[in-house]
């Protein structure tokens, strides 16, 4: 009964991962099916979350710039994801209100106004809240990502529209920047991706090393990689990836004095590395030291506790020491992170 039910929860949080692989992409395109950008926005009408006769529609808004995010709560991963957003977008309040820039908060998914108090409680979020009950705005703009972004100039055309990812925010200050003409695209652009420094001729020839040796790894020639990986920390001792994809390697190869050695490496050189300290709590679940590796893993999930791979290796410890009801809740939550972080 338990490997069945073991087996069965990790197909499918396996299958998860790989739907959730073919839709990252989707995640940060332009969210909308009936618009462009340069579109005029098309025109809907949102009411109050706390008074139905306060209205706002987008034709009055004109004159202004506004941003409008976008949020559902109809299951829990998106209400950990939209309070998530709504968190960040008060980061980024005063840099609107500085420009002049009106930021409403729009449930479009006729959630229940106790659901959506939950939510803009749980964010603390001080924007005001709009729902849209008929489901009506939601139709007009053709959303297809939840949570969104729509900015609009102030001659009511569309500037920008965002799905969720991981740098949404950063994203959004860029594109405010750019409709009002304080940077252009390509200033914006560097901002995003910053420029690395040169880099010093061992640390290219540790890196082409590094990338052959992941090459070989893709194609299954272990012995390649691991020559390859293996010369890359020779020439860049500091070359913590290399390093990390040792570590992996030998965990799953059971070298596990070898894996140590790696993991150690990385820490020295990134004491906060979250992979590195995951990797040191399955190193410790292959030992058999499960208690350590429960305390590790539990103290990396209290400052990270959406994170797959941590919660992931925690249920897989709570299988080996027998604890089904744990290890079955830890499982679940590993699939809710992947849906939750694509």
């Amino acid at each position: 009964m338990a490997g069945n039910l073991k087996f069965v929860l990790r197909v499918g949080v396996v299958l998860s991962v790989l739907f959730m692989n073919t839709t990252t992409l989707m995640a940060v395109a332009f969210p909308f099916r009936e618009f462009d950008e340069g579109d005029p926005v098309p025109e809907v009408m949102l009411k109050g979350l706390r008074d139905a006769s306060h209205s706002v529609t987008f034709s009055n808004l004109k004159g202004k710039p506004f941003v409008a995010v976008f949020w559902g709560a109809d299951i829990p991963e998106k209400q950990e994801r939209s309070a998530q957003l709504l968190i960040e977008m008060e980061s980024l309040s005063s840099f609107l209100q500085e420009r002049q820039i009106r930021l409403l908060s729009v449930n479009v998914q006729g959630d229940e106004a106790p659901v959506i108090e939950q939510v803009v409680t749980r964010s603390k979020s001080t924007i005001e809240v709009f729902i849209d009950p008929d489901k009506k705005a939601y139709e007009a703009l053709g959303i297809f990502v939840m949570p969104t972004i729509l900015l609009v100039d102030k001659e009511g055309n569309i500037a920008a529209g965002m799905g969720y990812s991981r740098d949404m925010i950063d994203r959004l200050k860029g594109s405010v920047e750019v409709m009002l003409g304080e940077k252009t695209p390509e200033q914006v652009l560097a901002d995003l991706r910053p420029e690395m420094k040169e880099a010093s001729a061992e640390e290219k020839a540790g890196m082409r090393h590094l990338g052959f040796g992941l090459t070989m790894l893709k194609r299954g020639q272990m012995e390649t990689t691991l020559r390859e990986l293996a010369k890359a920390v020779e020439i860049d001792p500091n070359l913590t990836q290399a390093h990390m994809q040792l570590s992996c390697i030998y965990l799953e190869k059971d070298q596990l004095d070898k894996a140590e050695k790696s993991i150690a490496k990385v820490l020295e050189v990134e004491p906060d590395s979250l992979q590195a300290g995951i990797c040191r709590g399955e190193l410790k679940r292959k030992k058999g030291l499960l208690d350590e590796a429960v305390k590790d893993l539990t103290a990396i999930l209290q400052a990270h506790p959406n994170n797959y791979n941590a919660l992931y290796t925690l249920a897989r410890t709570f299988e080996d020491q027998k604890k089904l009801k744990e290890a079955v809740e830890a499982y679940k939550k590993a699939y809710h992170a992947i849906l939750m972080n694509p």
